[in-house]
């Protein structure tokens, strides 16, 4: 159960109880309509959720719970942006939810970078935050951590790093900043980005530091610290089904994607229509099902052979001569004992690797499936009485 990243900005507070009460609705449909399967995993965001009062987050989850079933050992995860509105009191108001699991998005530790880009958080606030997320019983936590972003010299990425590792947070992520749509922020900053090789060497630097601090490397960007597992994302490598709610979400399962509404209008008009807020989906054919499973298993930085005949009953190489051929010869990935393996560029450019896969008949198909230019016409929560007016 996930919800894409999506953030709708300065709404006001009765914006966000009537999306709220949509959210609610939607689940109780598709509760319905899934026949209340089994969920381990359950991951409250992108956006800010920590926004929410304990109360609010509380009618969510009794939401779920009322219409999902959950294993004893469930992980509920809600992203949080850690600042100084994050209080002690606020998470351990979350945690009596039901919520056993925080992802927080500290990017970096140099404040004078977070004022240049305009983040009201600070380092004092962020480091006393995981200090008492723990003490309130979030022993399993992520980090967020982004590099090469403008004006971010080595040793502020240095500091940065190495006081997270302090923390020996369960879960570290680490993004090398990218930028290529005009709906990103920094894409006005662009030309003051340190050169791709600078922010390469800077997410080495910090997965030679996270390994030798006992952290294993799971995907490109995911990082562990011995034996604590990340639910959803041992799910993913699973190729198990998700269950995508509220607006912009992404569902799949093995043979079909499908993507919600990101106009809230929309998705509200569906809702309260007791429809799927569904606006795109496809249902793989026979020919694209091979591609979309090496699609979502080269995530984990490797495709394991035997897995692949026993799905198919053919090899990696008699389906992918060409693929294969081509990653070799590029370095990105090789042959190892019947799988594919990637090599630390493949593992750098996993995206590449992944695209190198797609169906020819899938590119444009995915591509259609994004935001243009990744923005959203995100639109407002209409009053009931003129939603009618959006299904024209």
């Amino acid at each position: 159960m996930y919800c894409d990243f999506l953030a709708y900005y300065g709404r006001p507070g009765s914006e966000i109880e009537r999306y709220l009460e949509l959210l609610r609705r939607e689940i109780r449909q598709v509760g319905e309509m899934a026949g209340h399967v089994m969920v381990e995993s359950m991951e409250f965001g992108g956006g800010t959720p920590s926004l929410l009062s304990p109360e609010q987050v509380a009618s969510v989850m009794d939401a779920l719970r009322a219409n999902f079933r959950f294993t004893p050992d469930a992980q509920f995860t809600m992203e949080v942006f850690p600042d100084a509105s994050v209080t002690k009191e606020l998470m351990a108001g979350w945690r009596q939810t039901g919520v056993n699991r925080l992802s927080f998005g500290v990017q970096f530790l140099d404040d004078g970078l977070k004022r240049m880009l305009h983040r009201s958080d600070t380092s004092a606030d962020i480091l006393r935050i995981l200090c008492e997320a723990r003490e309130v019983g979030f022993d399993d936590y992520n980090v967020d951590l982004m590099c090469g972003l403008p004006e971010q010299g080595e040793e502020s990425w240095r500091q940065t790093y190495r006081e997270i590792l302090r923390m020996r947070p369960a879960h570290v992520c680490v993004f090398p900043v990218s930028v290529r749509h005009e709906g990103i922020g920094l894409y006005k900053r662009r030309t003051t980005l340190p050169p791709p090789s600078r922010s390469r060497l800077m997410y080495e630097e910090a997965m030679k530091g996270l390994c030798e601090a006992g952290y294993e490397r799971t995907t490109r960007h995911n990082f562990r610290l011995g034996t604590h597992d990340c639910t959803y994302e041992r799910m993913m490598a699973q190729l198990c089904p998700v269950i995508g709610l509220g607006a912009h979400a992404v569902s799949q399962s093995k043979d079909c994607i499908y993507k919600s509404h990101s106009h809230l209008g929309k998705y509200a008009t569906a809702v309260s229509n007791s429809d799927l807020a569904v606006m795109t989906g496809h249902t793989f054919p026979d020919e694209e099902k091979p591609h979309n499973f090496a699609v979502r298993k080269v995530e984990n930085l490797r495709l394991d052979g035997k897995d692949f005949a026993r799905q198919f009953k053919r090899s990696l190489h008699e389906v992918f001569p060409e693929e294969i051929g081509l990653l070799e010869e590029c370095g990105l990935a090789q042959m190892s004992n019947g799988d594919l393996v990637l090599t630390e560029d493949g593992v750098y450019y996993t995206a590449a690797v992944k695209r190198t896969f797609f169906h020819p008949s899938a590119w444009e198909r995915f591509e259609a499936m994004r935001p243009k230019e990744f923005k959203v016409e995100r639109g407002a929560l209409d009053p009931i009485e003129n939603l009618a007016s959006l299904l024209v």
